[in-house]
């Protein structure tokens, strides 16, 4: 069966596709001999329907997923169009994709949970203070599972929900508890998808990393027409699989990495320390893009307050020194990634007569000055680079205040180190905050990247990884 030929007939043939596709016209004959279309350009043949009103799904969607895996938590919100989600599951029950299942109270006034729990064949998930959900699978395991979580339909108030860090149900507390990429499907009235509190909670979201299926245009349930539908289940669904694919990808599959994080700890007594103000976000961001490239990663982490990522071997120290013990003790690793905020000194408190304190005993107040005895900590990442058990790719971070990138490649070059990731803390610009603008300098270039989410960040340093030890 000559499926691609057959699609390029219905889209006008092969001058007319190889005109709108800016390829040439061989390119279009080599792949109805094959029969074959390349993945890179089965999204363009999609949009080109779409706009001569030609289905495609069934010529551009495969029929064998013996091979696709991953898991999936689909939320479905309250919309008039929740009955498309059962469509949407039945696409996804033909994969051998995990598919769990939360519906809204507002959704279950269209359709039922039992309705869902017959489709998928387990239960459907709908409320946070269940205590036999919470007993089975809670919502932070709901939360943490899933590669993807996908909202479909999404209403407006579940968008302004994830944009304003809302939780009072099941479904909104799950996706603010969640470090899984998260994908909506906008479904709403014309004049509320363009309503400008819409538009702007939809930006947070953008600016957080989080993908959008564009609603489509046309006639809607209120009667009114223009931008708002949900998009049919087969594009959803070949959108999901296209993200789930990308999550999956295997391009640093064998490869052993280190990434350390977060903060170190120095102790003055047992009340006071020293420390700084890393979260700890941006390295547990690269650690999790690279695991879900296929790297077998290490992650070792100073005291966070952010939740440890899953599926990851994760080491938590407090000081420097149990840092440098730590990662020296996983090499060798193909590549090091230290992002790891560490303390340069320990603080050693000693009155004015030269007396030591004991370090199990607070330090009371006194008139008396106290003084600090500095003792410099381990320098890791030259230890690391020094080491009989080199990586193949060192890569450490520069927090600067001033002269950015001049600092950075002078640390760049005393480490000894193949890349380094520099940024300008000044005025408490990054610690902390979900985005980041870095400056990334090797020993020959250096290149700007504007603010950006940190998840988005690690995605780009990820590429770069993969580019540098494909070249060694």
């Amino acid at each position: 069966m000559h499926k691609v030929s057959n699609l390029i007939n219905l889209l006008g043939g092969t001058g007319m596709v190889a005109k709108r596709l800016n390829i040439k016209p061989s390119a279009i004959s080599n792949w109805k001999k094959l029969n074959k279309i390349p993945n890179n350009k089965k999204n363009d043949l999609k949009m080109l329907g779409l706009e001569m009103n030609v289905r495609t799904d069934q010529y551009l969607t495969s029929k064998n997923f013996s091979n696709l895996e991953g898991s999936v938590l689909l939320i479905i919100s309250g919309g008039i169009a929740c009955y498309k989600s059962l469509e949407l599951i039945r696409l996804l029950k033909k994969t051998n994709i995990q598919l769990d299942v939360v519906i809204t109270k507002s959704a279950q006034q269209f359709i039922t949970p039992l309705l869902i729990t017959s489709l998928n064949e387990k239960k459907c998930y709908t409320d946070l203070f269940s205590i036999e959900d919470e007993t089975q699978m809670n919502h932070i395991a709901l939360a943490r599972k899933p590669d993807i979580i996908l909202v479909a339909p999404a209403t407006a108030n579940i968008i302004a929900k994830i944009a304003n860090g809302i939780a009072d149900d099941l479904a909104s507390t799950i996706l603010l508890a969640s470090y899984s990429k998260i994908i909506v499907a906008p479904s709403m009235n014309p004049v509320m998808w363009n309503n400008l509190a819409t538009k702007e909670n939809c930006q947070k979201l953008l600016n957080r990393g989080i993908s959008f299926i564009e609603p489509d245009s046309g006639d809607m349930a209120c009667g009114e027409s223009g931008n708002g539908r949900l998009p049919e289940p087969q594009i959803i669904f070949n959108e999901l699989l296209s993200k789930l694919s990308l999550k999956k990808n295997t391009t640093l599959k064998g490869t052993s990495v280190i990434v350390t994080a977060g903060p170190t700890i120095e102790e003055i007594d047992p009340v006071r320390f020293v420390s700084n103000r890393s979260s700890g976000k941006q390295g547990f961001a690269i650690a999790s893009e690279l695991s879900n490239r296929g790297a077998n990663v290490t992650l070792i982490t100073g005291p966070v307050d952010i939740p440890l990522p899953l599926n990851l071997k994760t080491i938590q120290i407090t000081t420097a020194q149990e840092m440098f013990e730590k990662t020296m003790s996983q090499l060798p690793s193909d590549v090091v990634v230290c992002s790891a905020a560490v303390a340069d000194w320990k603080l050693i408190p000693k009155t004015q007569k030269n007396e030591k304190f004991n370090p199990n005993t607070k330090i009371k107040k006194t008139n008396e000055p106290l003084t600090f005895k500095t003792i410099k900590n381990p320098d890791i990442i030259s230890e690391i680079a020094n080491s009989k058990s080199k990586p193949k790719l060192i890569i450490g971070f520069s927090a600067e205040t001033e002269n950015v990138v001049e600092n950075a490649r002078d640390k760049l070059k005393t480490k000894n180190i193949d890349l380094i990731i520099a940024n300008d803390v000044s005025n408490n610009r990054v610690f902390g905050k979900d985005s980041n603008k870095v400056y990334v300098i090797d020993k020959k270039e250096c290149e700007e990247w504007p603010e950006q989410n940190k998840k988005s960040v690690a995605f780009k340093i990820a590429d770069r990884i993969c580019d540098i030890l494909s070249c060694k």
